[in-house]
């Protein structure tokens, strides 16, 4: 005890004497406890406290508790000049909690400051930085003077490198052009606050719409700052990730509002788009502020209610299984950049996309004056979804980007619309034409539904409507309906008049890649006998009209022959025939029924069916006659479908009396020439024609019977009738030349034993020929002789023919007779060339001699007129040495040397005043006078005297020219 007292004293003494021999009396520093001291304490900060100072910020920060201070050392400093500093731009320094280096791990935290923007406290964001081992500050500013505590105000100071940027807010970050990555994100946003000017021209409407009444939505925010209040997370997918998850049409729908200034959208798509989008948006947007590991392996409520998972894998934040790409954080907030290869994003997160009924589809498609136009016919059970199972065509002239002065609305009845609407949506892999029933219906002119034509070819790259209207896009949306832009307008039917009009005036039938010919003039013939008997004008039978308008080739009317006329000369003939082309019933090209049977208007029945679809046409029968229908050759009106053919259809019962047929060969200028008339004379021959076992006529034009003299009172009249029957066995070969197929050079036997024919078909000249063939005799036959010959003008039968003759007659009109003197032997020992001529061999060798007579009369002339001048030009240029040749000049003759003059005993009872030719050279008609002669006086002086002579006129003698030769 006490040693224990001992060691105190001493420990006292030692200290006791040591304080009493100090030298020193200042007492010594205290340690900094407020972030004022701090910072004024430490040299490295005064230039950041001298502007604390300099905004009014001290009394501030004494009073704060549990912050941070980010302390801007004085490098930080260097070259930032200018800067306009507030108070509010200060607080950004100011951490709202303390935080402590030492504390943090490796992931990126937020922290909010003192700075307000808008409704939100600032954020800063640090992240470590693993190459420098240093924390970085908003990844721009390093933490160089960590954890300086002020304890009185139990907060931290930070010394920072650099200054702190200004970062932008969510608004400012979603409504600038800036970061294209998410260009299309940032125009889906942005269209949610259209300019006004452009809504208030949306609201200029066309019509007054009848739509639905609906509960008042809440209404949409005017900016970005009341859409986002409270938002502190976005997640964003990129432009690449967006096309993919979402389809075009959705896409387009979504940025409809982003090209008002190109489309004059109505006022309800922009709405209605508007709240689209905003539910969209509200699925990705969050109150709370995840970044890093501020909200890590929790859930979170998005603002529409839908709860997601947010957790972080490597650094990076992941929802629902998707990580994202890239994180921004922003003054109030932050977004996440998704960019993974996903189609499926949206549904990944459990995000609702915007189902694509048909009405938001047109308005995707900028239709919206279209929708409108179906709202005000109260078709909107067309497009609000409730109907499924569609297609609707559009043309493109009624999107909305066409100027309505210019604007012709092709929609403007309510038929029209429905016409552009159909049932279903056609599988054009496997069918290339397809009739499409439309909504557009009439009980009492069809009794069904209109057809709409729609074909397609290479892969659905070229697709045409009614084979006349090019489809661009076709786009397939939601409820099993298809959305078709057409480059033309949809227009339903028109009646009979117009379509066959159209018909007739474009000469062809449009199809899907090539246009069906048709022959004009036999169109015109068969549209003739339609007017004639009133069928314009059909009645409403409540089941349409099928007609098969024979139009398809050339001729097809007068292939008829002695047929057409016939006809022509009984209208109530022609009337049943083309009433028979008008079925009471509608047979499309795309019949498949193997048997129906229908009525055409005369009350007939038609049993039609199909045989078989090839080479895209349809075989289909009308009772015994097969006709090829191609697919979508259809031509629609408004009663039913016109079938244009090849052939006029006649029925299978039809039947002309021969002797009618007869009687089409009769000639009102010859009437004393008609052969009906000559076969009276014989009985039997008559009876033979019209009886059982019928014969087929050839029959001579009345005007050549009038030329070969062939009358009653015709020597061999009846050897002549023999000559002119054919059997009914034999007229198969005529016929089947005359159609130039399945024909030869077989011999047609007459009913005259000894006269045989054979047709030749010259397909060049469409002429059919009968040539002579000698039957019973042994005379070799001759060449070929033209004259025995004659054509074939014009036939007709008695019936249709199939291949069958057995009950058929035939009257086949020939250019003239058959001549029996063709039969007759030549006589022996005459070789003398018989030429018989006929009227127009006549007429043709006085033409032929005619021509030849002037052409060897002009080469005379052109020869002698050559000659003329090659001897002029002889003599001038080699004057004749022929002394005995006398040159009569005249005064004007200055450079025409010889005129080849002779002086005769004429010239020389002339006197030499009397002119040789008349002035100029040019021969004056001579008037002959009483007592003219070559002796006479003449008193009348020429103006052209004869050079004087006298010199030589002693040397002159009459036979100059030769011995016993004179000029006479």
């Amino acid at each position: 005890m006490k040693s224990y007292w001992v060691f105190i004293f001493l420990l006292v003494h030692v200290f006791g004497t040591k304080t009493d021999t100090s030298t020193t009396s200042v007492d010594p520093t205290p340690t900094p406890s407020t972030i004022v001291d701090i910072l004024s304490s430490q040299p490295q900060f005064s230039y950041f406290l001298r502007l604390l100072q300099r905004q009014g910020m001290i009394p501030l920060i004494n009073q704060l508790e549990n912050v941070t201070v980010l302390a801007p050392i004085n490098s930080a400093f260097v070259g930032q000049r200018g800067i306009d500093w507030e108070n509010n731009d200060l607080k950004r320094y100011i951490v709202n909690q303390k935080l402590r280096i030492g504390y943090l791990d490796k992931e990126e935290s937020v922290y909010k400051t003192l700075y307000r923007v808008g409704n939100q406290n600032y954020s800063v964001s640090i992240r470590p930085d693993l190459e420098s081992l240093e924390y970085v500050i908003d990844g721009v500013s390093s933490i160089v003077d960590q954890d300086i505590y002020a304890k009185h105000q139990y907060s931290y100071i930070q010394g920072i490198d650099h200054l702190l940027p200004i970062k932008p807010t969510l608004c400012d970050a979603l409504m600038n052009d800036s970061n294209s990555d998410i260009a299309l994100f940032k125009k889906i946003f942005q269209s949610l606050f259209v300019d006004p000017d452009l809504e208030t021209e949306g609201k200029k409407k066309r019509k007054k719409k009848k739509k639905p009444k609906k509960e008042k939505p809440r209404p949409l925010p005017n900016s970005c700052e009341e859409l986002l209040n409270g938002t502190q997370t976005i997640i964003i997918p990129n432009n690449n990730l967006l096309k993919k998850s979402l389809s075009d049409i959705q896409l387009k729908y979504y940025l409809a509002n982003d090209d008002l200034e190109n489309f004059a959208t109505t006022a309800d798509a922009i709405t209605e788009i508007k709240y689209d989008v905003m539910e969209l948006l509200e699925n990705l947007m969050f109150n709370e502020l995840i970044v890093g590991k501020n909200i890590t392996n929790s859930k979170v409520v998005s603002k529409s209610g839908v709860q997601h998972k947010f957790s972080l894998k490597n650094r990076q934040v992941k929802v629902d299984n998707i990580v994202a790409n890239s994180t921004i954080v922003l003054a109030d907030g932050a977004v996440h950049i998704f960019n993974e290869d996903s189609k499926v994003f949206f549904q990944n997160i459990n995000v609702p996309t915007v189902e694509m009924i048909a009405r938001k589809a047109l308005y995707g498609l900028h239709y919206s004056s279209f929708v409108e136009e179906i709202y005000f016919r109260t078709l909107d059970h067309l497009i609000d979804g409730t109907t499924s199972n569609q297609s609707i065509f559009v043309d493109i002239e009624d999107r909305d980007d066409v100027e309505e002065e210019n604007l012709l609305m092709s929609f403007s009845s309510r038929q029209n619309l429905l016409y552009q609407f159909t049932d279903g949506t056609p599988d054009t892999s496997t069918r290339r034409h397809v009739l499409m029933n439309t909504k557009l219906c009439s009980d009492k002119k069809i009794g069904g539904c209109y057809k709409l034509k729609l074909s397609t070819s290479n892969s659905n790259k070229n697709v045409t409507v009614n084979d006349d209207v090019d489809v661009t896009d076709f786009i397939p949306i939601a409820n099993d309906t298809t959305i078709y832009i057409a480059t033309g307008e949809i227009k339903p039917p028109v009646n009979l008049k117009h379509a066959l009009g159209d018909l007739i005036s474009s000469g062809t039938i449009p199809r899907h890649l090539e246009s069906i010919q048709i022959d004009r003039t036999s169109c015109l013939k068969t549209l003739e006998f339609i007017n004639s008997f009133d069928l314009y004008s059909l009645d409403d039978n409540e089941k349409g009209y099928s007609i098969f308008l024979p139009c398809g080739t050339k001729n097809l009317w007068k292939d008829l022959g002695l047929v057409l006329t016939y006809l022509e000369n009984n209208p109530n003939v022609l009337q049943k025939i083309i009433n028979g082309m008008f079925l009471k019933n509608l047979v499309y090209s795309d019949f498949a029924a193997k048997k129906e049977i229908f009525k055409d208007i005369n009350g007939t029945p038609i049993h039609v069916s199909s045989l078989k679809i090839k080479d895209d046409k349809n075989i289909i029968s009308l009772n015994q006659t097969e006709l090829a229908l191609s697919l979508n050759s259809d031509v629609l009106f408004s009663q039913g479908v016109i079938h244009v053919v090849d052939e006029v259809l006649l029925p299978d019962n039809f039947e002309i009396p021969i002797e009618e047929l007869i009687r089409t060969t009769f000639d009102a200028n010859f009437p004393n020439h008609f052969i009906w008339e000559i076969l009276k004379m014989y009985p039997n021959i008559k009876n033979a024609i019209i009886g059982k076992t019928p014969y087929s006529l050839l029959i001579p034009t009345p005007e050549s019977l009038k030329d070969f003299n062939i009358t009653s009172s015709f020597d061999d009249l009846l050897r002549f009738v023999d000559f002119h029957l054919i059997p009914n066995t034999e007229v198969s070969k005529i016929l089947d030349c005359i159609d130039g197929v399945g024909y030869n050079d077989s011999i047609i036997k007459t009913n005259l034993s000894e006269g045989g024919l054979v047709c030749k078909h010259k397909p060049n000249t469409n002429k059919v020929l009968l040539q002579l063939h000698k039957l019973n005799t042994t005379v070799d036959e001759a060449a070929y002789n033209k004259d025995h010959e004659v054509r074939i003008l014009n036939h007709g039968c008695t019936k249709q023919y199939r291949g069958d003759t057995d009950h058929l007659s035939c009257v086949f009109y020939i250019q003239k007779p058959l001549s029996l003197q063709w039969l007759e032997n030549p006589k022996k020992d005459d070789n003398f060339l018989h030429v018989h001529l006929g009227l127009v061999s006549v007429g043709a060798g006085v033409i032929l001699g005619l021509i030849l007579f002037g052409g060897v009369m002009a080469g005379l002339v052109l020869c002698l007129g050559k000659r003329d001048k090659n001897d002029d030009k002889d003599d001038i240029e080699f004057p004749r040495a022929d002394s005995g040749f006398m040159s009569v000049l005249t005064d004007e003759d200055e450079f025409i040397p010889y005129d080849r003059g002779y002086e005769t005993d004429v010239d020389v009872l002339r006197t030499e005043s009397d002119a040789l030719l008349p002035i100029h050279m040019k021969r004056k008609k001579r008037i002959r006078k009483p007592d003219y002669g070559s002796t006479k006086n003449n008193n009348n002086n020429g103006t052209t005297l004869p050079r004087d002579i006298g010199d030589v006129r002693n040397t002159l003698n009459r036979e100059r020219n030769g011995n016993g030769y004179t000029q006479f």
